[in-house]
């Protein structure tokens, strides 16, 4: 894969994490699989992102929000955007904090050598949640998520939603590493498109060939 490929997984993962969280505070409850993958994503250590995200399945949500984001603009999308850009706001606020990046990557060192739960279990969903509120919410401006006050209210609810900011966190730095910049996403709009296309493309034959 070449960086634009790269980049634009990233990026979905951005997105796929804000709309997990709008999910979330909206319902109470959001994709599965994508949010498995998301929050796998938080403990995964590689530099790689097809490491992290290694099948399209686990990316859906974001792939088809990014090409939703990048096409019609829609009013639907107005909260999803400013989810997506106030966690890559707040990505750059942890890289110029030495001291709370190195309290979050302790942190993750220890929760992988203590993996005592899966990470979509509660208490492992709680540990990544409790490692957003007490350091990135701690940073202004916060993340003000809006929904039912139902499910923002539930303690359960309010941990995924947390672990969910933390996995957009993780792949805004992924993005970053990839040389991923906001200014990008007006200039290359129509080639993040057709990367869409192409690794949507490249994984169906790829299945088609393990099949035959």
């Amino acid at each position: 894969m070449n960086k634009i490929q790269h980049q634009t997984l990233a990026l979905a993962g951005i997105l796929q994490s804000a709309v997990l969280v709008d999910q979330l505070a909206s319902s109470g409850i959001c994709h599965n699989e994508c949010s498995g993958a998301s929050l796998s994503s938080i403990v995964n250590t590689s530099s790689d992102v097809t490491d992290i995200f290694s099948s399209k399945e686990q990316l859906a949500v974001g792939i088809s929000t990014l090409k939703a984001v990048l096409g019609k603009k829609t009013k639907s999308m107005q909260t999803i955007t400013f989810y997506a850009l106030s966690l890559i706001n707040l990505e750059k606020k942890l890289m110029k904090n030495p001291a709370l990046l190195d309290t979050i990557t302790t942190e993750i060192s220890a929760f992988n050598q203590q993996a005592f739960f899966e990470i979509t279990h509660v208490n492992s969903i709680a540990r990544l949640g409790g490692l957003y509120k007490s350091t990135l919410g701690g940073l202004n401006p916060r993340i003000m998520v809006k929904g039912e006050q139902a499910y923002l209210s539930n303690q359960r609810t309010a941990d995924h939603i947390r672990a969910l900011l933390l996995s957009g966190i993780r792949a805004a730095s992924l993005w970053k590493s990839q040389g991923g910049k906001t200014w990008h996403l007006l200039i290359n709009k129509h080639k993040i498109l057709k990367t869409i296309d192409s690794l949507e493309t490249l994984e169906d034959s790829s299945k088609n060939i393990t099949q035959s």
